[in-house]
Order: structure tokens, then C-alpha cells, then sequence
């Protein structure tokens, strides 16, 4: 399949896979632009992915930008496929449909259809389909956390039939927001007056356009919340969140962290001390170092146990096979 677009499944969603990445002949680090994961409502889906040199299959981990579910761009986040591919994972850059015109649940229904996309074209791809993690930043962690917390008992995995898991093996969050029923910080005149100028609209009003909330009791932001769809089984999270985040309390991961433990899913907060809504320098190094070492650990570790333990199985099956053919003869 080269440069076609193959349809999969029509429900309201079109699943499709448009363009081949096997066999292309790649410099240092190629990616793939605008690969079409999805038709809904008219909307093309489109995703950015670059593939590591070697054998495979590969981890692969989805990255989400932010921008208020109103902007932003997957390109944000070629940095990190490059930084990934690099370590061996197929790293694949996400874009979503934006609000007002889409509401929540629109970009949870996006960011799993990139993973039922993903995994239906695992071979092809060349990823192994059991290690699949997700990272974000801002707006874009919500869908990261959510990608991990919630199952198909929700009633969010859209407007299509599958049987495919868009479930996640580990997700890394950045300062994102957990409770949409914590009061919004008050932001100083300067971080106003920046909002206005980057979305034409104030902060409350660029939630309210995602959330569709009527007020500040409404049901709907404690369905919304990652808080909400916690349970034991989930998989393993790490978050990051600076404590001088003008826009997003620490109470969004500290309730996040507590639900976590309640539910006893392995998970990890880490406080950047000195950080905002974003941080660089040494800060930088530091958490991108916990965040490569974290998805070392889960998807890559496993892997080699199992294969350990099956080198070992191996191994008995052959002295036991040994044993009874010397007691035999």
C-alpha cells in the first residue's frame, strides 16, 4: 500500500490509514507528515510518525500538544519524536479536532482513534501493539491521561465499532488539568492580557468553549474530570507540574496522585520547583530524563523480562527433556 488511503470501518467515523512508511528510503530521522488516521464529520485526522532504524517491532509512544483544545499544532511536538526515535520507539505526533466548533468529547474520540489506528496497523508500522505510551503537554496531557484511565465501559471511545483497545501502557503528564471542578486561578493583569492576545478570549471563556459547562455546578466538569475514570488496573503514570503554574493549581495532580494511590495504580508526581506552565534550561534536562528512564522502565524492561522468562522456560523445558531422556535409555 503506497500513498492510498485504505478504509477500514465506517460508523459515523471513517478509520483509515493513508500513505505506507515500509521500504522508504530515510535520511537521519524522516517524518512522515500528514498521515490521515480518521475522517469524522467531513474532518480529516492527521498524524506526524517517524520510525527508529532496526528490527522492530518497536515501543511507540503518542504525543498530544496544547493549546487550550483551541490551538496548537502536531509539529509542536516533532522535537520529542526526534529525541525518542533516537532510544528506539516509533514516535508518532498527534493532531485533534479543536473547540468551539468540537466540543469535549471530540479530541478524547481523536486521541483513541490514533491508538485504534495505530495498533489495527501495528505490523505495517512496525510496532508491537502491547507497548503503546502516551505524553502531553497542557491540553494535550488531558488526552494523554485520559487515553490511560478511561475503558470502553465509559462510553468515549466515539462513533465507532471496534474491538480494537485504544487503551495505553504508560502515560507521562505535563502540568495538566485533572478536575475541571477546582476554581480556576486568578490570573494577574499581564497573563490576562497575554490570553486575549493568543486566543482572542479570556482563559475562562477558552474552558468554558471546551468543557460546554453552564456554570461552575455543572454535572458535566466532574465527567469530564481524569479524576472521575481512576480504577485499579490503570497503568502506570508520571506527572509533572511546576509549583509557580499560574494557570493550573497543584491541586489538579495532587488529586490526581491521591485517586491514583486510592486505586493502587503505580504513579509518580513530581513538583518542579521554580516551574511554570512550561520550563527549560537544567529544569528541562531533569524531567526529560525522568520522563526517557520512566518509559525505559515500563515499555522496553518488560519486554526484556519476558523475554528472560522465557529464555528460562526454555531452558528447564530442555534439562527436563534431558533428565527423561537419559533415565529412558
Amino acid at each position: 500500500m503506497n500513498l492510498a488511503i485504505q478504509t477500514l470501518l465506517i460508523a459515523g467515523l471513517h478509520m483509515v490509514w493513508s500513505g505506507s512508511i515500509k521500504g522508504q528510503t530515510r535520511s537521519i530521522l524522516s517524518i512522515r507528515k500528514d498521515i490521515v488516521y480518521g475522517i469524522a464529520e467531513g474532518v480529516e485526522l492527521k498524524l506526524d510518525i517517524a520510525q527508529p532504524e532496526g528490527q522492530g517491532p518497536f515501543p511507540a509512544i503518542l504525543f498530544f500538544h496544547g493549546g487550550g483544545w483551541q490551538q496548537g499544532d502536531k509539529s509542536h511536538k516533532h522535537r520529542w519524536i526526534q529525541k525518542f526515535v533516537s532510544l528506539g520507539y516509533v514516535g508518532v505526533s498527534v493532531g485533534y479536532r479543536f473547540a468551539p466548533r468540537f466540543k469535549w468529547p471530540i479530541q478524547v474520540y481523536d486521541a483513541k482513534q490514533a491508538v485504534r489506528c495505530l495498533r489495527t496497523h501495528a505490523e505495517e508500522i512496525n510496532i508491537d501493539p502491547t507497548r503503546i505510551g502516551a505524553m502531553g503537554e497542557s491540553a494535550g496531557a488531558y488526552l494523554a491521561l485520559m487515553l490511560g484511565v478511561t475503558s470502553p465501559g465509559d462510553n468515549l471511545e466515539g462513533p465507532i465499532t471496534s474491538e480494537v483497545s485504544t487503551r495505553v501502557q504508560a502515560v507521562v503528564s505535563y502540568f495538566s488539568a485533572t478536575d475541571f471542578t477546582i476554581k480556576g486561578l486568578q490570573l494577574t493583569p499581564e497573563l490576562e492580557a497575554d490570553m486575549l492576545k493568543y486566543y482572542n478570549k479570556s482563559l475562562k471563556e477558552v474552558r468554558d468553549e471546551f468543557t460546554g459547562a453552564s456554570g461552575p455546578g455543572d454535572p458535566i466538569l466532574k465527567k469530564i474530570s481524569v479524576v472521575t475514570y481512576v480504577e485499579q488496573g490503570d497503568p502506570p503514570v508520571l506527572m509533572f507540574h511546576g509549583d509557580s503554574d499560574p494557570f493550573s493549581s497543584l491541586e489538579h495532580p495532587r488529586r490526581l496522585n491521591a485517586a491514583l494511590d486510592k486505586a493502587k495504580v503505580p504513579n509518580q508526581l513530581i513538583i518542579v520547583k521554580g516551574g511554570g506552565h512550561g520550563w527549560t534550561g537544567s529544569l528541562q534536562e531533569g524531567t526529560t530524563r525522568q520522563m526517557m528512564n520512566f518509559f525505559e522502565r515500563i515499555l522496553k524492561k518488560n519486554r526484556e523480562c519476558d523475554y528472560a522468562i522465557k529464555v528460562k522456560l526454555l531452558y528447564r523445558s530442555y534439562c527436563f527433556f534431558k533428565l527423561n531422556k537419559l533415565y529412558l535409555e
